[in-house]
């Protein structure tokens, strides 16, 4: 029978699972879906997605596609598999897309989102969502901090030691930090934080160390220019801030104006 290639979006939270790619020693959002389409389509089959995400980190719209044979409408395989789906996976989206379409090579822009709490006692409710910071944070400081992000850079300062690309040169078109005060009548209640980074892509963890490193000039610790510095030194090997993987969201993948719509 012909090919066919379906293009998925899906939301999950990461909590409990070892990343998005398949792992042999735990459980992976790749893992869960392909299982599912094998019961569905009856054959097995391999989703390649936009991108990873690791342990522990989410995703509002990631996106993949896979082949298949079989002839079940494609918007038929949305409440299909999230009958068989755990809940912590839901798929969005299904449709079809031409046989040339790449669900990675075909992203013009990506667009992550990092969530702070940032008040003096962690909050339970959201341990699994947010990334407690207990000092005060200079928000002013961090914002003039995150426009040397914008624009064309090399990012090597920026992303993890295990990075295997060899051109990280990037694109950054907007950063925002929007801040929303919580609950002022509950005791102890501080401050709702979200990082917004849109780039045509990035690098093995670039978004938690720009973030780790705009809250350490938020706390004081580094100045301003010092992000600056980090940037223009193209260097690996410096010292980073990372911040832990449960504050960060895959927010939504782009991609050229002729790709079917779904996303």
């Amino acid at each position: 029978m012909e090919e066919r290639k379906i293009k998925l979006t899906f939301g999950y939270q990461g909590t409990a699972y070892y990343g998005f790619q398949r792992q042999n020693n735990g459980p992976s959002i790749q893992a869960e879906i392909e299982k599912v389409l094998k019961h569905i389509l009856r054959h097995e089959t391999k989703i390649v997605a936009s991108g990873r995400t690791d342990s522990g980190v989410h995703a509002r719209e990631q996106v993949a596609h896979f082949v298949t044979t079989s002839r079940i409408p494609a918007d038929r395989l949305v409440p299909a598999m999230n009958t068989f789906l755990p809940d912590d996976i839901v798929v969005l989206h299904a449709v079809d897309v031409p046989m040339d379409f790449h669900a990675r090579y075909d992203v013009t822009e990506k667009t992550y989102k990092y969530r702070i709490l940032n008040q003096d006692t962690p909050d339970p409710f959201i341990r699994d969502w947010a990334y407690h910071v207990k000092a005060p944070l200079d928000i002013e400081k961090m914002r003039a901090a995150a426009a040397y992000f914008l624009g064309t850079h090399d990012f090597t300062s920026f992303c993890s030691m295990r990075t295997q690309v060899e051109d990280k040169v990037r694109t950054i078109y907007e950063v925002t930090i929007e801040v929303t005060q919580r609950d002022k009548f509950v005791p102890g209640q501080g401050l709702d934080i979200w990082l917004t980074f849109r780039g045509n892509g990035f690098l093995y963890n670039m978004v938690r160390m720009m973030t780790g490193a705009l809250v350490e000039v938020g706390k004081g610790r580094w100045e301003v220019d010092y992000v600056k510095w980090m940037l223009e030194a193209k260097n690996g090997t410096i010292a980073k801030a990372n911040v832990p993987p449960q504050g960060l969201y895959l927010w939504k993948v782009e991609y050229r104006k002729s790709t079917p719509p779904g996303v």
